[in-house]
């Protein structure tokens, strides 16, 4: 028993109660979340063409994320990434734009589905 607990009283079980809160409400944010990137991609059915920025293309699209990583372009959380094109993107990493380009619009029309 520390002295904090002599003289305070032990708050180890309110503590508890408060991570549960705060764990309860992680869950909820994260599920409201969840269902807005949803919503917003679902809605959002706007073709991505290699001119578009890749941070335009992942603000719109969130799951893009995941295919850029997928094709190996991990430099997607760059800050360069906020000024430079698919196209750009795609040559720096000696990948063909239309192709990548082609296959995320099939992947997104799919995941609208």
């Amino acid at each position: 028993m520390s002295l904090r607990d002599i003289l305070f009283g032990d708050d180890s079980e309110k503590e508890n109660e408060i991570n549960k809160e705060a764990e309860r409400r992680g869950a909820e944010a994260a599920a409201k979340y969840a269902a807005a990137t949803d919503e917003k991609e679902a809605d959002s059915g706007e073709i991505v063409t290699t001119d578009m920025l890749i941070g335009q293309i992942i603000s719109k699209h969130p799951s893009a994320a995941r295919f850029f990583m997928d094709c190996g372009m991990e430099c997607i959380y760059c800050p360069a990434s906020q000024m430079e094109s698919l196209e750009e993107a795609c040559a720096v990493h000696g990948i063909d734009a239309d192709e990548i380009c082609a296959e995320l619009n099939a992947q997104l029309e799919e995941y609208r589905k």
